[in-house]
């Protein structure tokens, strides 16, 4: 039997469609137990989680302060074997909120052998790209 692994692309998009689905929790069985979380690229030093502890403190915030996401893929870009650019859009109810926010935003992430190494957020395409150059 051939065992065939996804790439990066395929495994990102599994990801958001578990994470519509299921939230992020679920997500933990593809978490390398090192990955990186970078929140704030303008203030890595300060908002990078680490970890599995630090993947729960990230889970726990989207949980917590959202009543309702969806994560819409506009495009995924294969930059290299490892990592995928995309390109989501987010209409979310914050917790204790009546009106839906809706924003755009672009993923780095970096997958390795099947698990998510290293996620990072960007609001600008062009710094997004860059960090990977």
């Amino acid at each position: 039997m051939i065992c065939v692994t996804p790439t990066a692309t395929e495994i990102a998009d599994q990801l958001y469609e578990r994470w519509n689905g299921d939230g992020l929790s679920l997500l933990n069985d593809r978490v390398d137990p090192a990955i990186e979380l970078v929140c704030d690229p303008l203030r890595p030093s300060e908002s990078t989680l680490r970890g599995i502890e630090g993947w729960n403190q990230w889970v726990a915030r989207w949980d917590d302060s959202y009543e309702s996401m969806h994560i819409t893929i506009d495009g995924l870009i294969a930059l290299s074997p490892e990592h995928v650019l995309a390109l989501v859009s987010i209409n979310a109810t914050p917790r204790g909120a009546d009106r839906e926010l809706s924003w755009a935003a672009a993923h780095v992430w970096t997958v390795r052998e099947g698990r998510i190494a290293r996620w990072e957020t960007h609001v600008d395409i062009a710094l997004a790209r860059g960090t990977l150059l």
